[in-house]
């Protein structure tokens, strides 16, 4: 798809990746493979990924990576969702003229897993949904299984401006505890000058009183 980055060869990044996939991750079909459980703990986000497209291509079906949740104290990836490529309904082309339609693909399947990073450091499953709302093909061509597996461009593009919502979100507040600091400031430094003036018109007054009795 347009945006992938090229290689040496002619074979984009998404490619090499998934021939790398298939080649480590993939369980044959036939092999006895438990299937993710809540409680399921994986070293690393990337692990859990693995485990799960292993999964998805053993029963049959296509992972696509979905949300992204992140710390709010640091920004790190903290948890993932993992749905099945049909999951969701693709949006409604806007264009006055549609050259090609494209074919469709999602049907609003809810099958996923959804992933977080613990204070262990651990990845665990938190929530899995098993069942489809479409046909399984197991046995299915490994090329045409991990075809769809990694975000498309729309994905990407909706993942960046979720992300970039809640920056807006965090830059909104931090600016408003920036004027609230200020405000406080103001009237500590308005309250203060009070202070000071009032003693300047204390000592003026007493000294006034002085000069007054030595007369």
């Amino acid at each position: 798809m347009g945006g992938s980055s090229s290689i040496e060869g002619g074979q984009s990044q998404d490619d090499k990746m998934n021939d790398e996939l298939s080649e480590k991750d993939l369980i044959p079909v036939g092999e006895p493979l438990n299937e993710p459980f809540v409680g399921q703990e994986f070293e690393s986000e990337a692990a859990a990924h693995a485990f799960y497209n292993a999964y998805a291509t053993h029963v049959g079906f296509v992972i696509r990576v979905s949300k992204l949740s992140r710390s709010r104290r640091d920004g790190s990836a903290i948890g993932r969702a993992l749905v099945c490529n049909k999951e969701g309904y693709r949006m409604p082309d806007k264009r006055e003229k549609v050259v090609r339609q494209r074919a469709e693909t999602r049907v609003g399947c809810r099958a996923m897993i959804l992933v977080r990073k613990m204070s262990s450091g651990k990845w665990v499953v938190t929530k899995f949904v098993k069942e489809h709302t479409h046909p399984l093909t197991p046995g299915k061509g490994r090329k045409d299984l991990i075809f769809e597996q990694y975000p498309t461009e729309h994905d990407k593009i909706r993942e960046l401006s979720q992300q970039l919502a809640v920056e807006k979100k965090r830059v909104t507040i931090y600016k408003r505890h920036l004027e609230m600091l200020f405000e406080h400031i103001e009237e500590h430094n308005q309250s203060l000058s009070k202070k000071i003036q009032h003693i300047v018109d204390s000592v003026t007054e007493f000294e006034a009183k002085e000069k007054d009795k030595c007369r």
